[in-house]
């Protein structure tokens, strides 16, 4: 039977479960600020060529997993966990790696669907930075533009859908010791209603503010970047300024996961 659950105690409890994973976490969440300006300045320093690329993805993935023991850190000081945190680390980021690879495929998706509605409308302005205008003014004297509209509407919603259906992918693949992405899908049917307000206000809402609000302290503090030095300490910056949010986002996933999946078996898939 699926388990109700309650907006004000979710609420309470992820404020609750802030409070105490702060702390623990804090460590981690440098070394992913670190991390994270690093890859961004070796994007700009790193040589072209074969050797470049090879260490530039080798930095992505040590930041990918500088990111997985945040996360990890954040779940596990405030639920139980199989295993150690190297190891709930390891499975999250390689779920991760999956997650990555479907979102590509669904976004790749989109963009082909609405790209060749475009093209279909048979829209070619001859002046350069026209397309845009053109295709717009002719979708309205057509009358298309507001359905599309409508229809990319849809899909976002659609694609936050998705999203909240599978926000318990991380926090299960880190507790439970073993990769889960989709095994996770489940858990959160019939819930959507309670948990999409509470991603937009504990997830969304906050990522969104603290851009905003490192954005200016970024350009305040450093100005514009000209350099890949300047570009690399401007995103560990930023990033810094962005934790508090993923102190709020792995709270709520904690409190979530607590109410749904904790009594759960381990091979339930």
């Amino acid at each position: 039977m699926t388990r109700l659950l309650s907006l004000s105690g979710l609420a309470a409890e992820t404020l609750n479960k802030t409070a105490r994973l702060i702390v623990p976490s804090s460590p981690f969440g440098v070394f992913f600020v670190v991390m994270s300006g690093v890859l961004v300045w070796a994007a700009g320093a790193l040589p072209d060529g074969g050797t470049g690329f090879v260490l530039f993805v080798a930095l992505a993935f040590g930041a990918l997993f500088a990111h997985s023991l945040f996360s990890a850190a954040m779940y596990r000081a405030v639920l139980p966990a199989i295993g150690g945190m190297l190891s709930g680390a390891w499975k999250l980021t390689l779920a991760w790696l999956l997650v990555v690879v479907v979102a590509s495929i669904a976004a790749t998706i989109v963009v082909l669907f609405f790209s060749l509605i475009g093209a279909s409308l048979g829209v070619a302005s001859g002046e350069a930075g026209q397309e845009i205008t053109d295709m717009t003014a002719e979708m309205r004297a057509g009358g298309t533009f507001w359905p599309l509209f409508a229809l990319f509407l849809a899909t976002l919603v659609g694609l936050f859908w998705f999203a909240v259906r599978l926000m318990l992918f991380a926090a299960a693949s880190v507790l439970r010791g073993q990769v889960h992405v989709f095994r996770t899908w489940y858990w959160t049917k019939g819930q959507v209603r309670v948990l999409a307000p509470l991603m937009i206000g504990f997830v969304i809402l906050p990522i969104l503010g603290l851009s905003l609000i490192a954005r200016v302290v970024s350009a305040a503090a450093l100005g514009v970047p000209e350099t890949p030095l300047e570009t690399g300490v401007s995103v560990a910056l930023v990033t810094l300024i962005l934790l508090p949010s993923a102190w709020l986002g792995h709270a709520f996933a904690a409190s979530v996961f607590e109410r749904l999946a904790s009594d759960a078996p381990v091979d339930e898939s």
